[in-house]
């Protein structure tokens, strides 16, 4: 194969069809065209023909034709109308007609299982899964039976010609990324259909406090909210644990508001700007701290509201305890210069439950267990001064159901960190039902003062993050449970195609199978959060004490592979 300048490998010779030019097939086309590739554009509408000739020279297509023109010198062609089954087997069945033998169709329906479209299409067809025609470095295909290997190599090879990378899957509606993260994206959706929390802050925290790139609302405009709607309907009447689509899409649709390719949708685009949100009160949140508990999280909030400027006291069960907890956040602060930084706070650990009595916050971190924090709480409205801010630190417990023992609705909130805490910038900010103004503005001022980025929330199982999150990694467990990927395979289309910091599986082992599976409980204990039971994969995991990283050796794919072992009859 001749070289391009440059010494870059030249693309195959290869006329490649792509039939509709709205945005998924214009995206493909300048894609493909920039990569050298002779790219056909098809379509049956004037207006998409025009915008496809108006394209860069770089990205044109070689030529344009009304459909089914053009077709017949193609090479590859590939099927890029929308969704809806039936118009998609009408185009596959006519462009049929004028295909050489042999030529691959390639579809981009996402929702329809190639066994419904290879009527229409002929034996070597093939699917490209993606969520984002704006983002095609990656794509999951899906081969339907009987497609030839010869068929099968030409579509790889423009693939690769183009830059992107391939991720053989299994054919069914969703497939393996595309698939999971819609759920995700439906969940973000539902939240701020509900008013639990609004589209600024549910895609904040899932950047700061899951490492995405841009928050899942971002990404349904990027999507296109008409396209995700009509997506999330069809993946609803499959029986995969989909919900239906959150009604707030179809309140923005009515509006005319589809997302980027309209400049607003969950957000604003290019010149226009959103309402800008209001000045937030402050109030000074005073300067002495007790932090409850001698944990990770207890020593790493302590150490934030120390490097903060804050007093801090570490409260243990016990003086051993203490004594444990003020090394490690000792050492933390002596091993970043912290405590000879400007500003740094005074701290200290104890097991004397006297310092309660006159502090201005106080942050409980103990075991995430109900009556525990219960108790604590019922102690804490007994003991501290009047207006002591009390927060609890819970991660995935209802913030009500554990301060209402102190008998102070005014003065108690939730304020989740996020492990490390003196790393991680957000702190979800979630008022109980009494909670005052005054309240969540010293929240707010504490937050400032450490340095972090306040999401608020309503009062429920998860918050945000967790809500989002954990769903999302049971029903990527279901995937694995019915044998349709490789913990491998899963976690490198999680990555690739669907843009994830980390796969699925990683994530899972990384927080702990047992921690997953608790927060999956309190979730589907509350129906507020609209959350499907633990996968049976997720209990066995626990059971058997494969936890994750903090088990070395039993994790996800340990697992996997001793049950498969199992399977295999001994005398084979």
């Amino acid at each position: 194969m001749p070289d391009q300048p440059g010494g870059t490998p030249a693309p195959p010779p290869c006329t490649v069809a792509v039939v509709g030019l709205g945005g998924t097939g214009l995206a493909l086309v300048r894609r493909l065209a920039r990569a050298g590739l002779a790219v056909v554009g098809v379509d049956d509408d004037p207006a998409a023909l025009a915008r496809a000739e108006e394209l860069s020279p770089p990205e044109r297509p070689r030529t344009v034709s009304r459909f089914p023109a053009g077709l017949a010198e193609a090479d590859v062609v590939i099927e890029a109308v929308p969704e809806p089954a039936a118009l998609k087997r009408l185009v596959l069945a006519r462009a049929r007609r004028l295909l050489r033998p042999g030529t691959p169709v390639v579809t981009t329906a996402l929702t329809t299982p190639l066994a419904e479209l290879r009527e229409a299409a002929g034996s070597d067809l093939f699917a490209l899964r993606f969520l984002r025609a704006d983002d095609l470095d990656a794509v999951e295909v899906a081969r339907a039976p009987g497609a030839g290997d010869a068929a099968a190599e030409r579509v790889e090879g423009v693939l690769t010609a183009a830059g992107i990378t391939a991720h053989r899957v299994v054919d069914r509606p969703g497939s393996l990324a595309p698939g999971l993260l819609l759920g995700l994206l439906n969940r973000a959706a539902w939240m701020v259909h509900e008013g639990y929390a609004d589209a600024e802050d549910v895609d904040t925290a899932m950047r700061l406090g899951a490492g995405w790139k841009e928050g899942p609302l971002a990404v349904l405009d990027a999507i296109g909210l008409d396209t995700a709607r009509d997506l999330l309907s069809r993946l609803a009447e499959t029986a995969d644990g989909h919900a239906a689509p959150a009604p707030v899409l179809d309140e923005l649709i009515a509006r005319g508001a589809l997302g980027r390719k309209t400049g607003r949708g969950f957000h604003h685009y290019g010149r226009e700007e959103g309402p800008r949100r209001r000045a937030e009160p402050t109030a000074p949140p005073g300067r002495r701290v007790v932090v409850v508990g001698s944990g990770t999280m207890a020593t790493g909030i302590a150490e934030s509201f120390v490097r903060g400027g804050f007093d801090t006291t570490l409260l243990a069960r016990t003086e051993e305890k203490a004594r444990a907890a003020a090394e490690r956040v000792e050492f933390a602060l002596r091993r970043t210069g912290a405590d000879e930084e400007a500003g740094g706070g005074g701290f200290r650990a104890t097991a004397d439950r006297s310092v309660l009595g006159a502090v201005d916050v106080v942050v409980e971190a103990v075991v995430e267990d109900l009556e525990v924090k219960r108790r604590l709480f019922a102690e804490l409205g007994a003991v501290c001064a009047p207006r002591t801010l009390l927060a609890t630190s819970t991660s995935s417990l209802p913030v009500a159901d554990c301060t209402e023992p102190a008998g102070r609705p005014a003065d108690v909130l939730g304020l989740h960190f996020f492990n490390p805490a003196p790393v991680m910038r957000l702190l979800e900010l979630v008022p109980a039902a009494g909670t005052s103004e005054h309240s969540l503005a010293r929240a707010r001022a504490v937050a400032e003062r450490l340095g972090k980025r306040t999401v608020r929330c309503g009062d429920r199982a998860g918050f945000i993050v967790n809500a989002l999150l954990f769903p999302y990694l049971n029903q990527a467990l279901h995937l694995l449970d019915a044998d349709e990927t490789t913990t491998a395979a899963l976690d490198a289309t999680a990555r690739s195609v669907g843009g994830q910091p980390l796969g699925p599986v990683r994530l899972l082992d990384t927080v702990g199978a047992d921690v997953a599976l608790e927060v999956q409980r309190r979730l589907q204990a509350d129906p507020r959060c609209r959350a499907p039971e633990s996968a049976p994969l997720l209990t066995q995991l626990v059971a058997t004490g494969h936890l994750g990283r903090k088990t070395p050796g039993k994790g996800t794919r340990a697992y996997l592979t001793s049950r498969a072992g199992a399977s295999v009859p001994a005398a084979a």
